[in-house]
């Protein structure tokens, strides 16, 4: 397994072409796809996050926030602070190692998303999600990891993938 962003960006691109009914709806939707695409990744001693179920009613919260607030100054920072806080909360267990995520990567996911939210000329509803894919894969590949060895407990630090 591993980050996949075109799995991403085809589950963002049906929420589009399913014009859900609601923020409420659609920040479900919106927190299901990251929660499915981020279930994929893996530290690089193939540790997987057991725990990543606990944090999708943080991505609930923040992308049902972000999508009613509808102005992309606002819904920006609250869907990228929700990305950072649920990526902190992940707990690492592997073969070899177990670990929690060191630092939240997503650094640059406020600017994208204002970027993104704020570009109102066409495009198809797969460029959008491919757009917004990119900016969240992105910033998930910054997430690293620190994990120690399960036998000498030789610290492992790195990003996910």
């Amino acid at each position: 397994m591993a980050l996949n962003k075109s799995t991403l960006a085809d589950a963002l691109a049906k929420i589009f072409d399913s014009k859900p009914s609601s923020s409420a709806e659609a920040g479900l939707q919106w927190a299901q796809a990251y929660h499915n695409y981020a279930s994929g990744a893996m530290t690089s001693v193939a540790s997987l996050p057991v725990n990543i179920s606990a944090g999708l009613p943080i991505l609930i919260g923040a992308f049902t926030g972000a999508l009613t607030a509808m102005q992309a100054q606002a819904s920006a920072p609250a869907m990228a602070g929700g990305v950072m806080v649920f990526w902190q909360t992940i707990a690492w267990a592997g073969p070899t190692a177990a670990g929690a995520t060191a630092v939240p990567g997503n650094f640059a996911l406020i600017p994208a998303l204002v970027a993104i939210f704020s570009d109102s000329g066409g495009g198809s509803n797969r460029d959008k999600a491919g757009k917004l894919a990119d900016a969240f894969d992105a910033g998930a590949r910054l997430v690293v990891a620190s994990e120690a060895h399960l036998v000498t407990g030789v610290p492992i630090i790195g990003p996910i993938q």
